[in-house]
């Protein structure tokens, strides 16, 4: 299934985070932070800040959530009967605040790559 893609930033991380715990209030912030990192791919919430600090405010890394991931590692610490549907459904609608593609940058990455015209000097 095909997953969501965001820009791996800590803008887009605490603006997930919040949604989740406000679609489910019984979450605690430290089961969140550890679940989300699983989503990431990362096997713990400290491996993910590791990488998360690294990155430059320049850097672009694009990262996919596995909801499915989310859930499991949300069950294995005792909440169950999360659905799966409105994490995905929360996963692909929520406006993150830091986009991973924005029109400046775009722009400027399409202008590296155009060919310099032969009569523009």
């Amino acid at each position: 299934m095909l997953q969501p893609t965001v820009k791996f930033s800590a803008a887009n991380i605490a603006a997930f985070k919040k949604a989740l715990r406000k679609q489910h209030d019984m979450l605690r912030s430290g089961h969140v932070d550890e679940a989300l990192a699983s989503a990431f791919g990362f096997k713990s919430h400290a491996a993910m800040l590791h990488i998360l600090n690294q990155l430059g405010g320049s850097t672009r890394v694009v990262i996919q959530i596995d909801p499915c991931l989310l859930i499991v590692r949300l069950e294995e610490f005792g909440y169950h009967g999360l659905s799966l549907d409105a994490v995905r459904r929360l996963a692909w609608d929520l406006p993150f605040p830091d986009a991973w593609r924005s029109d400046e940058t775009e722009g400027a990455m399409r202008g590296r790559f155009l060919p310099v015209a032969a009569n523009s000097r």
